[in-house]
């Protein structure tokens, strides 16, 4: 008996700690787009871009300039974004760039006016609106650049999914200098929050023929 205790505490000793540690190294992801709704309204919140098309490689402007994956050549500009009004109850939009293929947040702005539908192209670089820093350690927008290979996907595709939430809410995310908002806080303020999202995706690589890395 005392064996088999001995033995119990030593299991538990070397192997609860890596399943612990484990579970705290995960990197909290946004919420789950909802699905389309009307919300109250005629037309179904929906979310579309002048810059790029759904489903489609992103272009060069999007790009991040500079090394990060890879070492990209590109504008490191955010791009237009428009989105039907959600209706009745919204208080806020929160708008968010995440790579589900390397589960990276590369953009959040948050307390956009419930009266605002559109971001204008290259809003990542506002120094007026609400941002996050994102994981790329960096207040604002950092275009896609994605280390080589096809090892996340078909040819190394990764896949950017733009997503605007309406909110029944503003959020109140306290910046100091020890401990900015990032991204994490503001996927986790938003919960219970979120009256309706709708997204899209543009797709990017880093192989040879992407023409927008080295």
């Amino acid at each position: 008996m005392k064996t088999r205790l001995a033995l119990l505490s030593l299991f538990l000793a070397i192997f609860l700690p890596l399943v612990v540690s484990a579970s705290h190294s995960k990197t909290l992801q946004p919420p789950h787009p909802g699905k389309q709704s009307t919300s109250g309204w005629d037309q179904p919140f929906q979310l579309s871009s002048e810059t790029f098309q759904k489903d489609q490689m992103i272009p060069a402007i999007m790009v991040f300039n500079g090394q990060l994956g890879s070492v990209c050549t590109g504008g490191n500009e955010s791009p237009e974004l428009s989105w039907t009004p959600a209706g009745r109850g919204t208080r806020s939009y929160v708008v968010a760039l995440f790579d589900v293929s390397a589960n990276f947040t590369h953009w959040g702005v948050y307390n956009i006016p419930a009266d605002v539908t559109t971001l204008q192209a290259g809003a990542g670089a506002s120094t007026t609106l609400q941002q996050v820093y994102n994981d790329a350690g960096v207040q604002g927008y950092t275009g896609p650049c994605p280390p080589p290979g096809s090892e996340t996907g078909t040819n190394g595709i990764h896949r950017y999914v733009f997503t605007v939430y309406a909110l029944d809410t503003q959020l109140d995310l306290i910046p100091s200098p020890d401990f900015p908002p990032g991204a994490d806080a503001l996927y986790r303020a938003m919960i219970g929050h979120v009256i309706d999202s709708a997204s899209i995706t543009g797709l990017f690589n880093c192989n040879d023929d992407s023409g927008a890395c080295s």
